[in-house]
């Protein structure tokens, strides 16, 4: 198993869900089900935004 993470590709990654679920509740937010099914992607994106931060902090020291 490779314990070695890229942070930034990491970060990079999780930028990506969070652009690609806000394109898609632009474009299809007017169906209930979209509405519902990306803000709770968005939910999950902001957590693991929040968890790459920690974990960021450690590894530079703060």
């Amino acid at each position: 198993m490779n314990d070695q993470f890229d942070m930034k590709d990491l970060s990079k990654t999780i930028s990506e869900l969070r652009g690609a679920a806000e394109h898609l509740l632009k474009t299809g937010g007017e169906m209930e089900a979209i509405k519902r099914n990306v803000t709770k992607i968005l939910a999950n994106v902001k957590m693991l935004e929040l968890n790459i931060s920690d974990v960021t902090d450690i590894t530079n020291g703060c």
